[in-house]
Order: structure tokens, then sequence, then C-alpha cells
């Protein structure tokens, strides 16, 4: 693809798992999704992102212990949409690769906790952006039930699970919702 910055821009999409292929993707291309990543402004030089990439088998296993997991908390008990389960685990199966997005805080705490989340979304955006450059779809998912995977996940004390990332070829596409003209959501003050 190829584009200029403004097109990437207006060209990234949130791609539902379903509008996406489940070609393989090269470890290549993770990586230089990653390296962009990797790049983006961190305060104080925190660089509080944290990724684990999932493929091929442990990519299943994930989506098979995750809907186990949570199968066993709606047994218990736990207020979780059975649909939001099967969901989840759908897309986990279809999509190549899911990157769990993972903050890891400043042990010394010298920045307000907000700073660092907006470092990690940052380098989520360089990654979608550099997918969208690449002509992959992508699509970060934020179910609610992301507390109770932090086992499985392992993720450590002063960590916490931000949803995953999906990658993918784009099999469909995925129209654009469009903006709301920006003159509205400004004030200019000269």
């Amino acid at each position: 693809m190829n584009c200029n910055l403004n097109e990437i821009i207006k060209n990234r999409r949130a791609t539902p798992p379903r509008f996406l292929a489940k070609t393989e993707i090269s470890k290549e291309i993770i990586q230089q999704l990653l390296e962009n990543a990797n790049w983006a402004p961190t305060h104080k030089s925190t660089e509080p992102w944290r990724f684990k990439v999932y493929i091929g088998e442990s990519k299943q296993k994930l989506a098979n212990d995750i809907n186990l997991l949570l199968t066993q908390k709606v047994a218990e008990g736990e207020p979780i949409n059975s649909q939001k389960i099967d969901k989840f685990k759908d897309a986990l199966e279809r999509v190549p690769v899911a990157i769990a997005i993972i903050f890891e805080r400043d042990a010394a705490e010298r920045l307000p906790e907000w700073h660092e989340i907006a470092a990690v979304s940052m380098a989520v955006q360089n990654m979608w952006l550099t997918a969208t450059d690449l002509g992959l779809g992508a699509f970060w998912s934020t179910p609610e039930f992301l507390p109770l995977l932090n086992h499985i996940l392992e993720i450590q004390p002063g960590q916490k699970l931000l949803g995953f990332f999906y990658v993918g070829f784009i099999a469909m596409e995925y129209p654009s919702p469009g903006r709301r003209d920006i003159a509205a959501k400004v004030v200019w003050k000269e």
C-alpha cells in the first residue's frame, strides 16, 4: 500500500475479526508491527508496553483455555454474557495473529497511571498504522472479562491486560464510519 501518512491515518479501520482472512502472517511482518510499537512516545522513557504474540497452536490453546475458564466462571455465578464468550473464542480461532496488549506500570510510579496507559495506546496505534500501510486489517478487542484472564496470560504484579490486538489480511473490506467535521470539536483562541 505505502500511502502517505494522511492517507494511512484515514484508511485505518477497526476491522472486526469476521472480516479478516485466516491466512498466516509472517513473523517478519509481526516483528515489524512490534518494532514500530516500540517507537511510541513515552514520558520518562518508561516504555510501559509489553506484548505476548499468539499464533498457530498457542493461539488455539489460548482460545480453549480462556473458553474453559470463562465457562467455569459463569457456572460459579460470574455475570458474563455467554454470547460474548463464544464471540471471543471464535475471534481468537479465526484470526492468524492475536497480540496480548499488556501495560506494565513504572515500578517507581514516577508518572500518573494514565500517562503510561496513553503510551501503550500510542504503541498500539503505531502497530495499527503499520498494519494499514501493509494492507492488513486490525482490531483491538477489550472484553469486560479481561481481568479474569490474568492467570492464563501470566500477567505479573504491576501489569494489566488491556486487550488483544488481532491482525490479519483483509478478507472483506470494512467501510469507514467516517468522522464528523473537526470544526465542531475545536475552539480556536487567537
